[in-house]
This record gives structure tokens, sequence and C-alpha cells, in this order.
């Protein structure tokens, strides 16, 4: 609880990107889920073991992937990554999950958090960011965990349903298996390797099945602005700053690109023409500027095209499909690749 507490202070500096805060701050709040049914007397001293070791290695992870000797880009991926997988903890503590449901989501927080620890620590999340722009020559184990980290965006989502919530269960789990095994520094290289090989196939095979558990999501009624704003905000969230820097040069405010900016953090509706668009400029200074709707989405399916749309924002892709089908029709505007898939 120490190092929690010590995790969130540290992260309220002025310093600190607001994603890089809230994901430390939203995975403490998942820890504080599983520390309320350890503590509880009710709790099976089984069940009560497990939780503690699994705690104990997310605080781990927590604390090595958010130290300042992380590059910055690393540091927000795997941020990220803890965040989302932690996420599930609320899931596998709730005393009306399944015991054969509880057993394999715990343990792939306990499996992804090591390997997202050990990433960092052997340097091997140096190319985290073109992982999150889809750049090529990435590391197999930093492609792995973010695709992890989608399906448990999906799982804990409690819009996906169960058919599919459960299948996602059993393929992040052996995912995360694989992780493990890869970034072990016990295994051998001969282990090490094999684990690696397979990591590429189980993560290509699990992106039909991120697709399908985001599809069968109830499409949310939203307007083009709301749409607009969730959409903007994952990309925000899941979006290297070096790659959107690039792709919405042409659309920042005069200040902005002046000052550089070091952080797009979240997207606000405040109509279907115009979003409030909140960041961090490099002087570390917070600010919010208005942007057009139309210029933004299109650029923005620029940076994350239509075939990795929901394998890096989970549910959130079908916002940014409804804003592209509502630009489509409405303006009369391609937005990229987005709407390719429920066209064919």
């Amino acid at each position: 609880m120490e190092t929690l507490i010590t995790l969130v202070t540290t992260a309220a500096g002025p310093e600190t990107r607001p994603q890089d805060r809230q994901g430390i701050v939203e995975s403490a709040e998942h820890l504080a889920a599983a520390l309320t049914v350890i503590n509880d007397p009710q709790t099976s001293p089984e069940l009560r073991e497990e939780l503690t070791s699994v705690v104990k290695q997310v605080t781990s992870a927590l604390k090595t992937v958010s130290s300042p000797k992380t590059s910055p880009e690393a540091r927000s991926m795997l941020i990220l990554v803890v965040r989302r997988t932690s996420a599930t903890l609320p899931l596998a503590c709730d005393h009306r999950t399944r015991q054969e449901l509880r057993e394999p989501l715990l343990g792939t927080v306990a499996d992804m958090s090591f390997a997202a620890e050990s990433s960092e620590s052997e340097g091997g999340s140096s190319d985290a960011s073109e992982t999150l722009a889809g750049g090529g020559g990435t590391p197999t184990v930093s492609k792995a965990l973010f695709a992890g980290s989608t399906s448990n965006a999906l799982i804990q989502d409690a819009r996906t349903p169960p058919e599919q919530r459960d299948q996602l269960v059993k393929s992040t789990r052996q995912i995360s298996a694989l992780l493990r095994k890869a970034s072990d520094p016990r295994a051998s290289q001969e282990e090490r390797s094999e684990a690696t090989k397979k990591l590429d196939e189980e993560t290509a095979r699990m992106k039909d099945e991120q697709e399908e558990a985001a599809s069968a999501q109830k499409r949310p009624a939203e307007s083009l602005g709301k749409a607009a704003a969730v959409c903007t905000s994952a990309i925000f969230e899941t979006t290297p700053e070096a790659a959107l820097a690039r792709g919405l040069k042409k659309l920042l405010p005069a200040e902005w690109e002046a000052e550089g900016v070091k952080d797009f953090w979240k997207a606000d509706e405040k109509s279907d023409e115009e979003l409030d668009v909140l960041a961090q400029l490099r002087n570390n200074e917070h600010t919010h500027g208005p942007f057009d709707v139309v210029p933004l989405i299109t650029e923005l399916a620029e940076v994350v095209p239509g075939d990795r749309l929901f394998g890096t924002l989970a549910g959130s892709a079908l916002s940014c499909e409804q804003a592209a089908a509502y630009l489509e029709e409405d303006h009369d505007v391609t937005v990229g690749t987005w709407l390719s898939r429920t066209a064919e």
C-alpha cells in the first residue's frame, strides 16, 4: 500500500503526462479492489494468497514501468498495458465470477505484469512507440503486450457479451503464459525463442477475436460530437505522441505549435462541428483548444487505419466507426479506411 501511495503522489507532479497520471491512478484503484477482498475475513486462504501475489506483481511492475528512467513513449505504453490489464481485477474479485473464469483472469494479470516489468528491465520496450504507431521491426513481446492489453480492455467492458468475453479470457491467458516464458530471464534461450515464435501466431489469431468481441457490443447511440470525442480520446490514449504530433501538425493552434505538445490528453464534445482538446505542452502547461471535427477525425484515421482500429482501441473503435458514418453520410467525407470493414 505504501508503494502505491508513493506512486500516486509522485504522479501528481506537474511534469507527469496526464495520460500517465491517469493510468497510474486507475491502476491503483484496480489494486484497491483486490486489497478489499484480501482484507475480507470471509475470503478463503487460497484466494487471499493468490490475490496477494498478484497485487505484489502488479505493484512491482507499475513501479518499474513508471520510473523516470524509462523513455517517455515506452513508459506511456507500459503504463497503459498495466492499467488495462489490472482493470480485470474487479471482475476477478467479484464473488459472482465463476472460478473457471477467475483463475485465468488472475493468471493473465500476473503474467502480463511480469512481462511488462521484465520488458522494461531488459530494455525490450525501446520500440514500444513504434509498436503503437504500427511501425516495422517492432519487438514481438511489445506487440503481444499491447494486443493482450486490448483484449483485457474488452474483457472488463460490461458491453462485451459473455460468449465473446469467455473466448477472449481463454486466448489472452494463452498469450500471457507465452509472454511470461518469452520474458523470463531464467528460461533458456531456446525456450524463449519458441515462446516468441508462438506469440506471433497467437497474437495474429487473437486480432479476429478482438474485432468480433467489439463488434458484438451494442453500438452506442451517439451524436457526431460525442462519437468523435470518445474516438479521439481513445486514440490519444493508445497512440504515441510523436505519431500524433506528425498527424495533427497542420491542426495545432499557433501557440501549441510554437511550444510543442508533450501529451495529447483527451477531447470533450462541444458540438457536432467542434471538440475541445485538452493537452499538456512541453513547458508542462496544461491547456485546451477548439478543433474542428472533420479535419481532426480524417487526420486521426491516417494515424490509426481501419485494419488496426479494433486491435488498438477495443470497444471505442465503434465510436470511430460511428463518427466516420456520420461524416460520410452528412458531409460526404471519406474517413480513411475506418468503414472498409463494414462495407465488405
